[in-house]
């Protein structure tokens, strides 16, 4: 055979190959062998059997679109991450990483439900075991950032405990916080490590329980008032 004919047939045998990896899943058979019969979903309760068959039904098992899947998992606003896994023939495994509620926002006279990198949650995905106990944040400045809402769950996490915080006003550069007892409690943003350390070491030492108002936000001194 000559060298022609040779790369004649390899570029006909290619173009065959493509349009069989093209065309097969349209082909009875191969669709019927290779469709998604079954949805394993992990991580999450809040998808409906509809809203999978939905996303799913069209899909074939071999030729999956993870891309095109995952874009509309995550139209779905509970959604953070996503792992479309496959497994045995006809088998998918679903791994969602939910987002997680994590304060009520009060900003620009509304308010709503936003997870811990302020994306805004539909209420309808989560009842009162996850919002009850939730704190809320007054929120002043222009626009909300991530950097201000990650040291509010700073001080949350380290106070807690000691203060009872149940609002917090962003402002700023400021954070104050305002416990269960009607104390307001104010820190620093521009360096919250500090302001933390500050007021640890002045509630060891000294206590708050005489005190409304203590504000750490000032590097050369504690001002605080009865």
């Amino acid at each position: 055979m000559s060298k022609k004919a040779k790369i004649t047939l390899a570029v006909f045998w290619i173009i065959l190959c493509a349009a069989f990896g093209v065309f097969s899943p349209t082909l009875p058979y191969v669709k019927e062998f290779f469709e998604i019969k079954q949805v394993n979903v992990k991580g999450t309760d809040k998808f409906t059997k509809e809203d999978i068959k939905k996303i799913f039904e069209k899909e074939n098992w071999f030729f999956i679109d993870k891309e095109k899947i995952k874009k509309e998992l995550k139209k779905y606003n509970f959604v953070k991450e996503v792992a479309i896994n496959r497994l045995f023939v006809g088998n998918i495994d679903l791994i969602v990483l939910e987002r997680k509620p994590f304060a009520i926002i009060s900003y620009k006279k509304k308010q709503y439900l936003i997870d811990e990198d302020g994306v805004r949650l539909d209420p309808k995905y989560y009842g009162k075991k996850y919002t009850k106990n939730l704190p809320i944040i007054v929120y002043n400045d222009k626009t909300i950032k991530k950097e201000k809402l990650q040291k509010v769950d700073l001080i949350k996490e380290e106070f807690q405990d000691l203060l009872n915080i149940k609002r917090f006003y962003v402002y700023k550069s400021q954070i104050a916080c305002k416990t269960s007892d009607n104390k307001i409690v104010v820190f620093s943003t521009k360096d919250l490590e500090k302001s933390i350390e500050r007021a640890k070491t002045f509630i060891k030492k000294v206590g708050i329980s005489e005190f409304s108002y203590l504000n750490f936000s000032f590097e050369s001194m504690v001002v605080v008032r009865r």
